[in-house]
C-alpha cells in the first residue's frame, strides 16, 4: 500500500524543533511520506499531499487537490472551516488542549492585575510616583462568569474556584454541569450572566453565532464598574461598544490578549485608555508548548494510520 503524503506547513509562527519532527518522522516512516514546505514557492512539494500539519496559504490548497486532512496548529479554525477553497470532505482537527494550562494562567494574571490596581501602578511606577492605590477588589467572593468553556475556560474555572470565587459558566450544552461552576447557563441566557458577574472571560471562538456578540446592549447589560477580559477572538467584540463602555466608565477595565485587527493598528483609541492591559496574543506562549503539540500530532497521526477517530475532530457547520 502506497504510504500517505504528510506535508509539514512550518514558518516563523509555527515550527517543532529538530529533535521531535525528526523523531515523528522515523517513527511513523512505515505508514507516511514526509515533506515539508515554508512559503508559496514550494508549492511543487504539495502534489499528493494526503495531511496538511500547519496554516496553509490559499496557494497551497489549491495546489492540494487531494487533500484530506488538515491539523491546524492552533485552537481557533475560523480561517479553515468556511474556506471557499478548502474542499467539503476534508477532516480539521485543532490543538484543543495545548493551551489550556498558560491560558487559565494568563486569564488569571489579567484578573488579578485589576484586582490589585496593577495598571495604575505600573503608571506611576514609569511617572516615580509613590501613592497607595485605594482601590481594589479580591477574587475571593467575587463572581466570575466564563463565556465558553472549552478547554481554557475550564482550566481557568477550576483555578478561579480555588481563590474562593463564585464561578459561572455559559455554553451552548448545559447539560452535566461541573463542580468547579457553582452555575451554568446556555448561550440564551448570556445576559443574565453578565449582570451578575465581577469579572466577564469571554473564551469563545469566532463563529457565525458569536461574531460582534459582545456589542452595546451586551456591555450595557454587564454591572457597572465589571472588568471584560477578552482571550477569545477579537471579531467576537464591537471594539467601539468597548471603547464607549471604557471611557464612560460602565466598565472598570479590559484585559485584551486579542483584538479585532492584529497587530493592533497604532492609531487605534484602545491603546492610551487607562484602565485596558493589552497583551498581543501571547496566551499561548509557555514553557513547553512545542512538546505538548508534538504529542498531539503524533496521537492523530498514529490513529489516523490506525483508522481510528482523529482528536480534536472540528465541526464546519459550528465553527470549531
Amino acid at each position: 500500500m502506497a504510504k500517505k503524503k504528510v506535508v509539514f506547513g512550518f514558518n516563523e509562527e509555527f515550527y517543532l524543533p529538530d529533535s521531535l519532527k525528526e523523531k515523528m518522522k522515523k517513527d511513523f516512516q512505515d505508514a507516511f511520506q514526509f515533506s515539508e514546505v515554508s512559503s508559496d514557492s514550494e508549492l511543487d512539494r504539495l502534489n499528493d499531499t494526503d495531511t496538511f500539519i500547519g496554516w496553509p496559504t490559499d496557494k497551497m490548497i489549491q495546489a492540494m487537490s487531494h487533500l484530506r486532512w488538515l491539523q491546524l496548529p492552533s485552537a481557533g479554525a475560523n480561517d479553515f472551516v468556511n474556506h471557499p477553497l478548502l474542499a467539503d470532505d476534508v477532516v480539521i482537527t485543532n490543538a484543543s488542549g495545548v493551551f489550556g494550562v498558560s491560558g487559565a494562567e494568563h486569564i488569571l494574571a489579567l484578573i488579578l492585575a485589576f484586582a490589585r490596581g496593577l495598571p495604575v501602578h505600573m503608571s506611576q511606577t514609569a511617572k516615580h510616583i509613590w501613592q497607595p492605590n485605594e482601590h481594589s477588589l479580591l477574587i475571593e467572593g467575587s463572581t466570575v462568569g466564563i463565556i465558553g468553556l472549552g478547554d481554557i475556560g475550564t482550566e481557568a474555572a477550576v483555578r478561579l474556584k480555588a481563590f474562593g470565587a463564585r464561578v459561572i459558566g455559559v455554553r451552548r450544552h448545559v447539560h452535566n454541569k461541573p463542580d468547579f461552576i457553582d452555575r451554568l447557563y446556555g448561550m440564551d441566557q448570556i445576559n443574565q450572566a453578565l449582570g451578575e458577574s465581577d469579572f466577564v472571560v469571554n473564551v469563545l471562538p469566532l463563529t457565525a453565532e458569536t461574531d460582534g456578540l459582545f456589542d452595546s446592549d451586551r456591555f450595557t447589560r454587564m454591572k457597572q464598574d465589571a472588568f471584560f477580559i477578552n482571550v477569545g477572538r477579537g471579531q467576537t467584540v464591537d471594539e467601539r461598544a468597548l471603547i464607549h463602555a471604557l471611557t464612560t466608565g460602565k466598565l472598570g477595565g479590559a484585559g485584551l490578549d486579542v483584538t479585532s485587527e492584529e497587530p493592533l493598528p497604532k492609531t487605534s483609541e484602545l491603546w492610551d485608555l487607562p484602565n485596558i492591559v493589552i497583551t498581543s496574543h501571547s496566551l499561548g506562549i509557555a514553557p513547553g508548548k512545542p512538546e505538548r503539540l508534538a504529542a498531539l500530532i503524533r496521537r492523530n497521526l498514529g490513529n489516523y494510520r490506525d483508522k481510528k477517530p482523529l482528536v480534536n475532530r472540528v465541526n464546519r457547520k459550528l465553527g470549531y
